[in-house]
């Protein structure tokens, strides 16, 4: 029978987690971002968070649920900071943005069961565990689907104390330029066409 050290695993997890978890977050140059520090946004009408929840995103000017949104279309989400076991209300005021940020997001792929799999295996089963990981990752080997974003981090405020930050993204897409224009990053006219009436992002 052989054995293997426990750095063994360790190793074929990491691997795994670089499949699941991506990302980068920079501040950017106006060359690249046409936001900047400084700046506002605008809330025009309250926005009710569920409770247990940070999130509400917002979709071709209207509301929508995590479940309700297309990830093939550019989006926005409103988060907030702590949760709560009631639903909390953010009111409508103007917001200055005291930090902007872009980066990338990735939606979990099918390298999730490997992981469950992973957590279930003996230490003498990792030859044949080893092998399908990387069986795996070879038969996905064009550009992981992402989403570009924009995150722009929002001052608190006494009436909005738990406010914490606006993301925008484009569709998710491979980088294939049928993708294209959807799958830019939102800059400031595309970020308040997805927001319409709900808000708007200006200068001061």
């Amino acid at each position: 029978m052989k054995t293997f050290f426990l750095t063994r695993p360790i190793k074929i997890l990491s691997a795994l987690g670089l499949v699941l978890i991506t990302g980068c977050s920079t501040t950017p140059p106006k060359s690249m971002m046409n936001i900047q520090t400084g700046e506002f946004f605008t809330l025009n009408q309250p926005i009710t968070i569920a409770a247990d929840a940070a999130t509400q995103f917002i979709q071709f000017g209207q509301l929508s649920s995590r479940n309700g949104f297309s990830r093939f279309d550019p989006h926005c989400r409103i988060e907030i900071k702590q949760l709560s076991e009631q639903p909390q209300t953010l009111l409508p005021e103007t917001f200055t943005i005291s930090k902007v940020q872009i980066g990338e997001e990735q939606v979990a792929s099918n390298a999730l069961p490997l992981l469950a799999m992973a957590q279930q295996q003996t230490l003498t089963d990792l030859p044949s565990l080893e092998q399908r990981l990387l069986a795996n990752n070879d038969s996905d080997s064009q550009r992981p689907e992402t989403m570009d974003t924009v995150m722009l981090y929002l001052e608190p405020t006494a009436k909005n104390p738990n406010i914490f930050r606006l993301v925008c993204a484009g569709s998710l897409s491979d980088g294939s330029l049928k993708d294209a224009p959807r799958s830019y990053r939102p800059q400031r006219t595309q970020i308040n066409d997805i927001l319409g009436s709900l808000g708007k992002v200006s200068t001061p």
